[in-house]
């Protein structure tokens, strides 16, 4: 389950909490300038953005089934 912190750019609109498809054994770690945007219980960083530059981070697959709302982020 995504559990969306941010809501105010990437996730406007998007459900507080959602099903999404990833590999939750997998971890990334934010660079400076990064803040985070969604976790999961086992993944803190399921999503990030740039503090300035329109770069954002996914660890989930918005592309797939799996991910009933994925299509909104895309």
């Amino acid at each position: 389950t995504l559990k969306v912190t941010d809501p105010n750019t990437l996730f406007r609109g998007y459900p507080t909490e959602s099903t999404v498809w990833m590999s939750h054994g997998d971890q990334v770690q934010a660079t400076a300038g990064f803040v985070p945007l969604a976790e999961t219980d086992t993944c803190p960083l399921a999503a990030v953005k740039h503090t300035s530059k329109p770069v954002f981070g996914l660890q989930f697959h918005p592309e797939v089934s799996h991910t009933p709302h994925g299509g909104q982020i895309l």
